[in-house]
């Protein structure tokens, strides 16, 4: 039995169900392999910060300026795609939630069955 269906067999005694939260569990952002795009530009903006920090201490100004500029659109940028991502996937749940539809592999049982 899961969690995730429409009706759920109740404790016995009617304690709180602390085995299954209704938040995710911690890594779940990362192991989602669609926030994946939003990581990888989150990792190129932290290297191109590093070179700018380098260029910078090298005595280019302008150079360091620049990266410093890119570096910002694109962790910006990682941390949008990852933000909407997250959005789109609470909207997908709650949408099935809602229609009461089951995921194809999950298997439907009327209660008492």
């Amino acid at each position: 039995m899961t969690a995730d269906g429409s009706w759920e067999i109740p404790p016995l005694d009617d304690a709180p169900d602390i085995a299954r939260t209704p938040e995710s569990p911690p890594g779940r952002a990362l192991a989602d392999a669609r926030n994946r795009a939003g990581f990888v530009l989150l990792l190129l903006g932290g290297l191109v910060t590093v070179a700018a920090v380098v260029i910078g201490v090298a005595g280019y100004s302008g150079a360091a300026v620049a990266g410093a500029i890119i570096a910002i659109v694109v962790v910006l940028g990682g941390t949008a795609l990852i933000v909407l991502e997250r959005r789109n996937a609470r909207l997908r749940q709650s949408r099935t939630a809602e229609s009461g539809a089951h995921a194809s592999w999950q298997a439907v049982l009327p209660p008492g069955a």
